[in-house]
Protein backbone atom coordinates (compact mmCIF):
# COMPACT_ATOMS: atom_id res chain seq x y z
CA UNK A 1 0.00 0.00 0.00
CA UNK A 2 2.92 2.35 0.67
CA UNK A 3 4.02 2.10 -2.96
CA UNK A 4 0.52 2.93 -4.12
CA UNK A 5 0.40 5.97 -1.84
CA UNK A 6 3.73 7.22 -3.15
CA UNK A 7 2.80 6.53 -6.77
CA UNK A 8 0.11 9.19 -6.68
CA UNK A 9 2.49 11.88 -5.37
CA UNK A 10 -0.37 14.00 -3.98
CA UNK A 11 0.15 17.63 -3.08
CA UNK A 12 0.07 19.11 0.41
CA UNK A 13 1.90 16.17 1.98
CA UNK A 14 -1.24 14.05 1.80
CA UNK A 15 0.94 11.02 1.16
CA UNK A 16 2.80 11.61 4.44
CA UNK A 17 -0.50 11.99 6.30
CA UNK A 18 -1.75 8.71 4.82
CA UNK A 19 1.40 6.82 5.79
CA UNK A 20 1.40 8.34 9.28
CA UNK A 21 -2.27 7.41 9.75
CA UNK A 22 -1.61 3.79 8.76
CA UNK A 23 1.38 3.56 11.08
CA UNK A 24 -0.47 5.09 14.04
CA UNK A 25 -3.69 3.15 13.53
CA UNK A 26 -1.81 -0.13 13.14
CA UNK A 27 -0.62 0.11 16.75
CA UNK A 28 -4.10 -0.11 18.29
CA UNK A 29 -6.50 -0.64 15.37
CA UNK A 30 -4.95 -3.04 12.83
CA UNK A 31 -8.38 -4.21 11.73
CA UNK A 32 -9.30 -0.60 10.92
CA UNK A 33 -6.19 -0.26 8.75
CA UNK A 34 -7.11 -3.43 6.86
CA UNK A 35 -10.63 -2.08 6.36
CA UNK A 36 -9.53 1.34 5.12
CA UNK A 37 -6.98 -0.23 2.77
CA UNK A 38 -9.74 -2.32 1.18
CA UNK A 39 -12.10 0.65 0.93
CA UNK A 40 -9.38 2.76 -0.68
CA UNK A 41 -8.66 0.15 -3.35
CA UNK A 42 -12.34 -0.45 -4.03
CA UNK A 43 -13.10 3.28 -4.26
CA UNK A 44 -10.12 3.76 -6.56
CA UNK A 45 -11.31 1.01 -8.92
CA UNK A 46 -14.82 2.43 -9.10
CA UNK A 47 -13.55 5.94 -9.75
CA UNK A 48 -11.40 4.67 -12.60
CA UNK A 49 -14.36 2.80 -14.08
CA UNK A 50 -16.54 5.92 -13.90
CA UNK A 51 -13.84 8.24 -15.21
CA UNK A 52 -13.67 10.12 -11.91
CA UNK A 53 -10.64 11.28 -9.92
CA UNK A 54 -9.10 8.02 -8.74
CA UNK A 55 -6.51 9.78 -6.60
CA UNK A 56 -9.20 11.67 -4.69
CA UNK A 57 -11.23 8.48 -4.23
CA UNK A 58 -8.20 6.48 -3.11
CA UNK A 59 -7.09 8.93 -0.42
CA UNK A 60 -10.65 9.65 0.70
CA UNK A 61 -11.13 5.89 1.14
CA UNK A 62 -7.81 5.47 2.90
CA UNK A 63 -8.51 8.25 5.39
CA UNK A 64 -12.28 8.01 5.80
CA UNK A 65 -11.94 6.44 9.28
CA UNK A 66 -9.14 8.75 10.42
CA UNK A 67 -11.22 9.76 13.45
CA UNK A 68 -11.11 6.23 14.83
CA UNK A 69 -7.47 6.58 15.89
CA UNK A 70 -8.62 8.61 18.92
CA UNK A 71 -11.13 5.94 20.02
CA UNK A 72 -10.46 2.99 22.38
CA UNK A 73 -9.36 -0.20 20.65
CA UNK A 74 -11.94 -2.15 22.67
CA UNK A 75 -14.64 -0.70 20.45
CA UNK A 76 -13.25 -2.74 17.54
CA UNK A 77 -12.35 -6.06 19.17
CA UNK A 78 -15.26 -8.02 17.72
CA UNK A 79 -17.75 -7.94 20.61
CA UNK A 80 -21.37 -6.84 20.23
CA UNK A 81 -21.55 -3.07 20.55
CA UNK A 82 -23.93 -1.45 23.05
CA UNK A 83 -25.95 1.67 22.31
CA UNK A 84 -23.52 3.85 24.26
CA UNK A 85 -20.52 2.32 22.49
CA UNK A 86 -22.16 2.83 19.12
CA UNK A 87 -22.76 6.49 19.99
CA UNK A 88 -19.05 6.82 20.76
CA UNK A 89 -18.07 5.16 17.49
CA UNK A 90 -20.33 7.56 15.59
CA UNK A 91 -18.15 10.48 16.70
CA UNK A 92 -15.36 9.31 14.38
CA UNK A 93 -16.83 10.98 11.28
CA UNK A 94 -16.77 14.49 12.74
CA UNK A 95 -13.47 13.81 14.52
CA UNK A 96 -11.91 12.84 11.21
CA UNK A 97 -13.22 16.01 9.62
CA UNK A 98 -11.97 18.17 12.50
CA UNK A 99 -8.48 16.63 12.57
CA UNK A 100 -7.92 16.51 8.82
CA UNK A 101 -9.66 19.78 8.04
CA UNK A 102 -6.72 22.01 8.84
CA UNK A 103 -4.47 20.15 6.42
CA UNK A 104 -6.54 18.35 3.76
CA UNK A 105 -10.00 19.90 3.48
CA UNK A 106 -11.27 17.85 0.53
CA UNK A 107 -10.36 14.54 2.16
CA UNK A 108 -11.60 15.84 5.51
CA UNK A 109 -15.03 16.59 4.06
CA UNK A 110 -15.24 13.11 2.56
CA UNK A 111 -14.37 11.64 5.97
CA UNK A 112 -17.03 13.74 7.64
CA UNK A 113 -19.67 12.84 5.05
CA UNK A 114 -19.12 9.13 4.53
CA UNK A 115 -21.79 8.12 7.07
CA UNK A 116 -24.09 11.06 6.34
CA UNK A 117 -25.04 10.00 2.82
CA UNK A 118 -27.36 7.13 3.62
CA UNK A 119 -30.79 7.12 5.22
CA UNK A 120 -30.61 8.30 8.84
CA UNK A 121 -26.86 8.63 8.65
CA UNK A 122 -24.63 10.80 10.80
CA UNK A 123 -21.64 13.11 10.54
CA UNK A 124 -21.00 16.29 8.57
CA UNK A 125 -23.94 18.48 7.53
CA UNK A 126 -24.19 21.24 4.95
CA UNK A 127 -23.89 23.76 7.79
CA UNK A 128 -20.40 22.42 8.48
CA UNK A 129 -19.14 23.08 4.95
CA UNK A 130 -16.34 25.67 4.80
CA UNK A 131 -17.44 29.15 3.80
CA UNK A 132 -16.65 30.08 0.23
CA UNK A 133 -16.51 26.51 -1.09
CA UNK A 134 -17.51 26.46 -4.76
CA UNK A 135 -20.38 24.45 -6.22
CA UNK A 136 -18.09 22.39 -8.52
CA UNK A 137 -15.99 21.43 -5.51
CA UNK A 138 -19.08 20.54 -3.48
CA UNK A 139 -20.23 18.32 -6.35
CA UNK A 140 -16.86 16.55 -6.48
CA UNK A 141 -16.81 16.08 -2.71
CA UNK A 142 -20.30 14.57 -2.75
CA UNK A 143 -19.47 12.28 -5.66
CA UNK A 144 -16.27 11.07 -4.02
CA UNK A 145 -17.83 10.72 -0.58
CA UNK A 146 -20.70 8.70 -2.03
CA UNK A 147 -18.28 6.28 -3.67
CA UNK A 148 -16.39 5.91 -0.37
CA UNK A 149 -19.62 5.56 1.61
CA UNK A 150 -20.90 2.70 -0.53
CA UNK A 151 -17.50 0.98 -0.51
CA UNK A 152 -17.32 1.38 3.27
CA UNK A 153 -20.80 -0.12 3.62
CA UNK A 154 -19.93 -3.12 1.45
CA UNK A 155 -16.67 -3.82 3.22
CA UNK A 156 -18.20 -3.50 6.68
CA UNK A 157 -20.99 -5.87 5.71
CA UNK A 158 -18.65 -8.50 4.27
CA UNK A 159 -15.71 -8.30 6.71
CA UNK A 160 -16.68 -6.77 10.03
CA UNK A 161 -16.99 -9.15 12.97
CA UNK A 162 -18.17 -6.51 15.41
CA UNK A 163 -21.94 -6.20 15.43
CA UNK A 164 -22.96 -2.57 15.50
CA UNK A 165 -26.46 -2.51 16.89
CA UNK A 166 -28.79 -0.13 15.03
CA UNK A 167 -26.33 0.18 12.12
CA UNK A 168 -27.66 -0.31 8.56
CA UNK A 169 -25.14 -3.06 7.79
CA UNK A 170 -26.20 -5.07 10.84
CA UNK A 171 -29.90 -4.60 10.13
CA UNK A 172 -29.51 -6.02 6.64
CA UNK A 173 -28.24 -9.32 7.99
CA UNK A 174 -30.88 -9.64 10.72
CA UNK A 175 -33.72 -8.91 8.33
CA UNK A 176 -32.51 -11.41 5.76
CA UNK A 177 -32.00 -8.86 2.98
CA UNK A 178 -29.30 -9.26 0.39
CA UNK A 179 -26.48 -6.74 0.46
CA UNK A 180 -27.70 -5.23 -2.83
CA UNK A 181 -31.22 -4.80 -1.46
CA UNK A 182 -29.87 -3.13 1.64
CA UNK A 183 -27.68 -0.80 -0.39
CA UNK A 184 -30.54 0.19 -2.71
CA UNK A 185 -32.67 1.01 0.33
CA UNK A 186 -29.95 3.18 1.83
CA UNK A 187 -28.73 4.82 -1.40
CA UNK A 188 -31.79 5.28 -3.63
CA UNK A 189 -30.84 6.54 -7.06
CA UNK A 190 -27.34 5.04 -6.98
CA UNK A 191 -28.10 1.62 -8.48
CA UNK A 192 -25.38 1.87 -11.13
CA UNK A 193 -22.73 2.79 -8.59
CA UNK A 194 -23.90 0.04 -6.25
CA UNK A 195 -23.70 -2.61 -8.96
CA UNK A 196 -20.23 -1.45 -10.00
CA UNK A 197 -19.05 -1.57 -6.39
CA UNK A 198 -20.51 -5.02 -5.77
CA UNK A 199 -18.94 -6.36 -8.96
CA UNK A 200 -15.55 -4.86 -8.12
CA UNK A 201 -15.72 -6.21 -4.57
CA UNK A 202 -16.47 -9.69 -5.90
CA UNK A 203 -13.48 -9.45 -8.24
CA UNK A 204 -11.23 -8.52 -5.32
CA UNK A 205 -12.60 -11.42 -3.29
CA UNK A 206 -11.91 -13.88 -6.12
CA UNK A 207 -8.33 -12.65 -6.46
CA UNK A 208 -7.78 -12.91 -2.71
Amino acid sequence: MTNRIERYSPGGNLDHTAKLYRAMAAVRHPQVVAHTDRVALLAEKIAITLGKDSKAAFFAGLLHDFGKIVLPDTLFDGHDISGDEYAEIKTHAISGFDILGEFHMFTAMCAGLHHALYHRGYGLTIDDFPKGITLPLIKKVLETATIVSICDFIDAYTHRKTKLKHSPASKGKSEGKTLRELLLAQYPGDAQLIDLALEANQEFAEVA
